[in-house]
């Protein structure tokens, strides 16, 4: 059980983790690793001061990279304080977003914390630098507040599916949540429209029960989508928003991709209740299997494409078929009694399942924009003004990717007719400009 006074990280941890969290994007191995070797103190000053890394950090940042099972590639310190360095002059002191957070209900949490979800754990190398969560305006204690909105190990349980949801989908996204809430399970998911809304409502719609957690893309200041500011309101005020974004962050596509795995991580099973073959919420379920959590699906007519990557999954996966609230609640009791699950590895950092089966099965009118790029040429892509143009420097500043290799990225967006520039200023091209 959770200790009634949890001890909480030294305070100079707590503002070193709140600055590099906004420095280093969520995904990047080796600054995970690089804190994990050196502390989070002694990477903050390594990484502000400017300096190259001295030889005893290069070599205790190799030895756990490679521990983490980093490529060579991947485990250059120099070459990853570089691209970290990038977002230095827009970094904001930790004392004025922690301020400016507990003004709306909010903190944040670290792993140094004795009350960090455990289950986090499972991520390894890929576990979240630290949790901003955001409770109710004006709370005298917002820790006191978060604590009780936090997921008890084992009781509970990820939500998740299409933002088109059809009524069918968001009626059982409803009743299970509102069942699954009555019985102290937490209902965990996205805050998004369709089913990840209809989840939040039945959980909140319960009399009695666990509360629901919001998990964002973005800051936790930012309220996103805007349309869903009430119900995340309320979500504030009765569950926990959480988010491994610092505040002011605006959420991007790579930045959704990131937050699903710790939707999986925090729930004890993960449920897709409708998802189209190309999904997102199908991301959700291949980092919930990664980590040895329970998946289900629930199925649907033969004839909605709504559906598709359920059924997907039920082929194609070892995920369960759930009917009702009674199929999910075994899903978490299968978990809390396997318990028993591996961290992520660096060659499963990127989502895969909505990548299975060969690519010609897909729909045509499922091929994305983005399909084929790498993660620099999609985090570019990602930063690319939809409307507008803007410099490299900026772009290199919005994405965390040092300047040249920007420029790499727009050459090669360019080529795949992604990007255009204009007068040395960089935008969408035109095609894609309502993507």
């Amino acid at each position: 059980m959770r200790a009634a006074e949890p001890e909480w990280a030294a305070t100079t941890v707590r503002r070193a983790r709140a600055e590099l969290c906004r420095l280093i994007e969520p995904g990047d191995l080796l600054g995970a690793v690089t804190i994990s070797a050196l502390g989070a103190e002694a990477a903050h000053r390594l990484l502000v001061s400017g300096r190259e890394p001295a030889e005893h950090e290069q070599q205790r940042v190799g030895e756990a990279a490679e521990a983490a099972g980093l490529s060579r590639g991947q485990r250059r310190l120099a070459e990853g304080l570089q691209r970290w360095r990038t977002r230095l002059l827009q970094l904001t002191r930790s004392e004025q977003m922690l301020n400016a957070l507990h003004r709306i209900g909010g903190g944040v949490l670290v792993p140094e914390d004795a009350c960090w979800p455990e289950q986090l754990q499972d991520l390894g190398a890929a576990q979240p630098l630290c949790l901003w969560f955001r409770t109710v305006p004006g709370a005298q204690d917002p820790y006191a507040r978060m604590l009780r909105g936090l997921p008890q190990p084992g009781r509970s349980l990820a939500v998740v599916g299409a933002r088109e949801a059809t009524d069918y989908g968001s009626r059982i996204a409803w009743e299970s949540a509102r069942e699954l809430a009555g019985h102290a399970v937490t209902v965990v998911s996205g805050g998004a429209y369709g089913i990840d809304a209809a989840a939040h409502r039945g959980a909140l719609s319960a009399t009695e029960g666990a509360p629901t957690i919001a998990v964002l893309a973005g800051g936790v200041d930012r309220f996103y989508p805007a349309g869903n500011a009430s119900l995340l309101n309320s979500i504030a005020e009765q569950g926990l928003i959480l988010s491994e974004m610092a505040p002011g962050s605006s959420p991007t596509k790579s930045r959704f991709l990131q937050r699903n795995r710790l939707i999986a991580a925090l729930a004890a099973a993960t449920v897709v209740v409708e998802a189209r073959w190309r999904s997102g919420a199908l991301s959700t379920a291949n980092h919930a299997l990664s980590i040895g959590r329970p998946v289900g699906a629930v199925p649907g007519s033969v004839y909605s494409a709504s559906s598709a990557g359920c059924h997907r999954l039920l082929r194609e996966t070892p995920a369960q078929l759930v009917t009702d609230a009674a199929d999910a609640v075994q899903l978490v009791l299968e978990q809390s009694t396997a318990a028993g699950t591996q961290g992520i590895s660096a060659q499963s950092e990127q989502p895969s399942l909505p990548m299975i089966g060969q690519p010609e099965t897909c729909a045509a009118e499922s091929v994305q924009p983005v399909d084929g790029l790498n993660d620099l040429e999609r985090r570019v892509y990602d930063a690319l003004p939809a409307r507008r143009f803007t410099t490299s420097g900026k772009l290199s500043e919005v994405a965390g990717i040092p300047v040249p290799q920007v420029l790499t990225s727009l050459t090669r967006l360019r080529r795949k007719s992604l990007a255009r520039e204009e007068n040395g200023e960089w935008g969408r091209a035109r095609r894609n400009m309502d993507g």
